[in-house]
């Protein structure tokens, strides 16, 4: 029997980000790197964290003191070992509906788990090298403000360093979408061809999801998104989905939209980001550097909160808190 690592599961295109970008100390994007290694549970690697001090002068008795308390926690089993021998007994290609089914699943709830738990431990050490790189390595655990607020309660001596620089562009980056702003309006040509705009839709609670048909994770998302829909539908949501779609033919670009939106069977309001129209780009206004991303959408048109990938719970449990007073 083959045995199949949680880190290799999480590496994949599943419940990451496609496309994920971070700015580096010049303001260049760079990938996004995973939070996990090569084994069944989480760690942190100490390499990773000095290289990413790499032009500070930090102590690295307390990096490494700090990267084998939080390794400790991570890497005290909480189902990894069970979920690696249930899925190692299925054959990849197979097995694939149901190889994938768990890893969307018991992989992914296991995760967000892990990662919690690396949250806990940057509110925890404030003081801690390792809770800087945390906040780098795992944005996709919080909100847009989160973020920020996660940044702030740390020492001055770590905002300080020259580290820091990459998250502060970051929370700079996504002030363009900050809560309480108010969402750009904008205007396009729906799946059915009729004309909308996003204000269409004020007095309903949105939720605007960046996707596209190539993203793997927007569209493992879907199935999610479409239990949401059915949930919430009626008691005042909307979904408006802007796909970003990467062919420079226009007519192919249309044409695989329409084909994954069918085959996803996700029927709520979709939009082309270029329809050909020479309209103001939607990605650009709302600073879109990853797949999937969605803004929560009040009913007066303000923006409530941002996320990007598919690990946050945050947005369900705000849409559940608003539809279900």
């Amino acid at each position: 029997m083959k045995r199949i690592i949680l880190g290799i599961m999480l590496a994949a295109p599943i419940v990451g980000v496609c496309q994920q970008q971070e700015f580096d100390k010049e303001g260049k994007t760079v990938e996004m790197t995973s939070p996990v290694d090569n084994g069944i549970y989480m760690s942190v690697d100490m390499r990773s964290v000095m290289q990413f001090f790499s032009k500070d002068s930090i102590n690295k008795a307390d990096a490494l003191r700090d990267c084998n308390a939080l390794n400790s926690i991570l890497k005290k089993d909480i189902g990894e070992l069970a979920f690696s021998q249930e899925l190692g007994k299925l054959d990849m290609v197979k097995d694939s509906s149901a190889f994938y089914g768990l890893i969307e699943t018991k992989g992914v709830a296991l995760t967000r788990e892990k990662l919690k738990l690396e949250q806990q431990f940057v509110q925890e050490h404030p003081d801690s090298f390792v809770s800087l790189y945390l906040l780098m390595d795992n944005s996709i655990m919080y909100d847009a403000d989160g973020y920020a607020a996660a940044y702030d309660q740390l020492s001055f001596s770590l905002k300080n360093t020259q580290a820091a620089e990459v998250i502060r562009k970051k929370i700079e980056h996504l002030k363009i979408t900050t809560a309480g702003t108010r969402a750009m309006d904008f205007e396009r040509k729906n799946q059915y061809g009729k004309t909308v705009k996003l204000s269409d839709y004020k007095g309903k609670l949105v939720l605007l999801d960046f996707w596209g048909s190539w993203c793997a994770v927007c569209r493992r998302g879907h199935p999610h998104l479409k239990e949401l829909y059915k949930k919430y539908k009626d008691k005042g949501l909307e979904i408006v989905a802007v796909a970003h779609e990467e062919n420079k033919d226009l007519s192919k670009n249309k044409a695989a939209w329409l084909a994954a939106i069918k085959k996803d069977e996700v029927n709520w309001v979709h939009v082309l980001e270029d329809e050909g129209s020479g309209a103001p780009s939607i990605t650009k206004a709302y600073g879109i550097d990853g797949y999937p991303t969605k803004l929560l959408i009040d009913q007066d048109g303000k923006i409530l909160m941002r996320v990007i990938g598919s690990m946050n719970e945050e947005m369900d449990e705000r849409i559940k808190s608003i539809l279900e007073k």
